[in-house]
Formats: C-alpha cells, sequence, structure tokens
C-alpha cells in the first residue's frame, strides 16, 4: 500500500472499509505530509491538527457503513464552516466564524468525511494572487481563485479538495497543478453558504486525483446516480474546440492538443475539428461584464464599510464594475441564454468537445493567476467540465485537456474524461 497521504480518494476508503487503514493513521500521514511541504507550498488558510485527530479517533471508535466514512476533505475558504473560521481571503473577515456549514460541507459531515481545514482563497475568491505556490514548480503560479485547493491534492496533502469556478477558477489551477479538476453544471451542486461572487455563475467545484475520485463526492453533493465510469467503453466521436479564443494559447500548448488528438485518431476514434459559429465570439466578454456586475452588487457592504481593507486591485476591479450599465448587462445575460440554447444542437452526434483547460502552462511568478479566456465562455453556457493532467508544456510543466458536454449531460464528460485519463496519459 502506498503512504496514505497518497492513496486516492477511493483507495483510502477501501482501505478504511476493509479494516487495513484506521482514519487516524490516514489523517495523521496527511497531517505529516503538511507539516513537510506547507512552509513551501502556503496551501492551507486554516487547519487544527489536535480537532482533527480527535474526530479521526472517534471515527475509528464508531466506524459507520456511510459511503464517505474517512474521507480527508480540504474546503476552499469561501465555504462557512461551523467549527472553523472563514475568512473569504479577506481582512475584513479576520475573526468570521460562521454559525452554520454551507450545504455541500454539511452533505460531506453527513456522509461520513472529515473536514480536514480550510484552503486559501484569492481574496473573495476573485484577486490579487494569494501565497499559495504551484507543488510542480514554486516559481510559478497555482492558478486562482481556488489556488489552496488545487496545490493540496497536487502536494498529496488530500484526496479531495472543494474550490469554486466562476470564471476559471477550478479548470485553470486544476491545469497548472497537474490534478483533475471538475466543475459540475451550473445549478447541479447547492451554493448555499459559500460568500456569493457571481450568483449566474457561482459553481462548486471538486478537485482529485483521478476522475473516479471526484465522481464519487459529486454523486454525493448531487444526489445522481453513478456515472458508470467502469463501464464506458470510450468516445466515438469528439468534437475538438478551439473556440473563438484559440490564438490566445500558447504555441506549445496547440501542438501538444493537436498532437493528442492524432494519437485519439490513431485509435479509432473520430475527432472533428470544431469552431463555435460567430455568435459565440462575445461570450468571454458577456461573461465578463455578468462577473463583474454582479460582484459589484454582491459586495456594496464590503465596498461601503471597509474600503480601505480592500486590495487595490479589487478597488481598481469594483471601480471600473461600478460604470457598467444595466443594458450591458442585460445583453451580456441574454448572450448567455442564447448560446445555452443553441449548443446542444451544435455537439449533438459528439460524445464531448476538448478543448484545452488554460492558454499553456503555469504562468512564472506570482503577479496572476493566469488567463482563464479557455474557461469563462464555458462558465456562462453552464456546462460541466472536467481538466485531465495528460498533456505537458516546453517546461515540463502540465497542462490540463478540458472535457465539455451540453448542460446537465455531467455524467457523459465525466465517462469521456476517465476513458482518456486512464487510456491516454501519457504526459
Amino acid at each position: 500500500m502506498n503512504v496514505p497521504n497518497q492513496l486516492s480518494a477511493n483507495e483510502a476508503l477501501e482501505v478504511i472499509s476493509g479494516g487495513k487503514l484506521s482514519v487516524s493513521a490516514l489523517v495523521q500521514s496527511c497531517l505529516d505530509r503538511v507539516e513537510e511541504r506547507e512552509p513551501t507550498i502556503h496551501a492551507w488558510q486554516y487547519l487544527d491538527k489536535s480537532a482533527r485527530l480527535l474526530e479521526a479517533q472517534a471515527c475509528d471508535s464508531n466506524p459507520t457503513k456511510k459511503i464517505l466514512h474517512g474521507l480527508v476533505v480540504g474546503i476552499k475558504d469561501n465555504y462557512d464552516t461551523h467549527n472553523m473560521p472563514t475568512r473569504y481571503g479577506s481582512p475584513i473577515y479576520d475573526k468570521n466564524r460562521p454559525a452554520a456549514d454551507a450545504a455541500v460541507v454539511a452533505q460531506l459531515r453527513e456522509h461520513g468525511a472529515i473536514i480536514f481545514g480550510k484552503t486559501v482563497s484569492t481574496e473573495f475568491a476573485s484577486s490579487p494572487p494569494s501565497v499559495t505556490r504551484n507543488p510542480h514548480n514554486t516559481g510559478h503560479t497555482p492558478g486562482g481563485s481556488s489556488s489552496g485547493s488545487a496545490a493540496a491534492v497536487a502536494d498529496n496533502m488530500v484526496p479531495i479538495s472543494l474550490g469554486t469556478q466562476t470564471l476559471g477558477s477550478v479548470i485553470r489551477p486544476a491545469s497548472y497543478c497537474g490534478v483533475v479538476g471538475f466543475k459540475p453544471s451550473y445549478g447541479r451542486i447547492s451554493c448555499e453558504g459559500i460568500k456569493t461572487l457571481a450568483e449566474s455563475l457561482d459553481t462548486v467545484g471538486i478537485f482529485g486525483r483521478s476522475v473516479t475520485d471526484v465522481e464519487l463526492v459529486y454523486r454525493v453533493l448531487s444526489k445522481t446516480a453513478p456515472a458508470e465510469l467502469d463501464g464506458y467503453e470510450g468516445p466515438v466521436a469528439l468534437a475538438l474546440c478551439r473556440g473563438p479564443d484559440w490564438d490566445k494559447a500558447d504555441s506549445d500548448a496547440q501542438s501538444a492538443l493537436e498532437k493528442f488528438s492524432e494519437q485519439l485518431r490513431a485509435k479509432g476514434i473520430r475527432v472533428d475539428d470544431f469552431r463555435l459559429p460567430d455568435s459565440f465570439k462575445d461570450l468571454a466578454a458577456a461573461t465578463r461584464i455578468i462577473h463583474d456586475m454582479e460582484m459589484w452588487r454582491a459586495f456594496t457592504d464590503e465596498r461601503v464599510r471597509n474600503f480601505g481593507l480592500i486590495s487595490p486591485e479589487l478597488q481598481i476591479r469594483f471601480e471600473n464594475a461600478s460604470r457598467l450599465t444595466v443594458e450591458e448587462y442585460e445583453d451580456a445575460i441574454e448572450k448567455g441564454i442564447k448560446g445555452r440554447q443553441e449548443l446542444p444542437g451544435l455537439l449533438r452526434g459528439y460524445d464531448a468537445a476538448i478543448t484545452l483547460s488554460a492558454t499553456g502552462e503555469a504562468p512564472a511568478g506570482n503577479t496572476t493567476t493566469g488567463n482563464w479566456i479557455m474557461n469563462s465562455p464555458w462558465s456562462l453556457l453552464y456546462t460541466p467540465c472536467v481538466s485531465i493532467p495528460v498533456l505537458q508544456g516546453r517546461l515540463g510543466l502540465p497542462i490540463g485537456l478540458q472535457v465539455i458536454a451540453p448542460r446537465f449531460d455531467d455524467a457523459k464528460a465525466l465517462c469521456v474524461a476517465s476513458w482518456l485519463h486512464r487510456n491516454m496519459n501519457k504526459r
């Protein structure tokens, strides 16, 4: 058996239920890894080691048949937790102690999971970049805003973590950190108890080491049937989507995806060149307008009473957002509605669409969380998206392949992504 902290979620649950590993041993192994690596990675906003060990001991004393019994899960610090502080990445909330759990946190506990701690988030899940570093190369960004959640899984601190995506805050960090990231269809999982950034876009996201792992947690949180990953025999036809902003991707990332597509064709899978119609060209800009207008509204109290405690970068974002008009916002909303109506017909006949999860490898330095242009249109289209680490850039850093299906066809996106990850993982 691997060192416990290196086990996938499903592996850990199997050996715990089989009596081959105690929950205490798993938690201790994860804590040991955090002690070793946290001074370098900075993935955790809050972690009470003694409390987690006591909770693990209680699990061992009272074993249950709950589906997630003993699973260690990291939670992004924009989720409310009744027994841990929730800072939302802002000094305004340094002393904030929620009275209740966010809905998904409560669901995880209900099904036996241990909430390990709170992972670092950028300020209000927006900007500027956080203190977290990329485990593959600490001189590069881990992405954002779910920086701590992605890095904690990538560095074997926890097998599963939760983040959020509004523009690209799950798929892009998953790509940069070389882990599986899943953004379900908008509305599939409750966002109650999560600090709102943009209500028309906010989505719970899951990070793990395999698609099977994120599917298990997704199934619990969404109350959906299993996706039958093991029985899926592979895609017949895929749409290679270059999208309206393909020119913004790095040439080595484009080349990596082209080579991957050729490998798929060599396996007998039809991969068609697929370009979204001109009506989709404005989706990225529309997503940003919706994001900024709704962010400006959601943080009215913070802007009015505590403007001086907001970072200069976010202050500028708020000031720019204040100049948006209702007409611009409503036009952006209509573009999203139109795109969501058109997309299922465009993807009819394909198992899924594939494209890049990010414009390339994680950028060097810590002045940016990276470009969200490969993610934001899909966030507005409300599609399920899965990032799998099967590509590589010129520096040897991971690049994710993004698997996309129409809204509410989450099972198909997961099945395709799982098959590709298992059969094409040659990064």
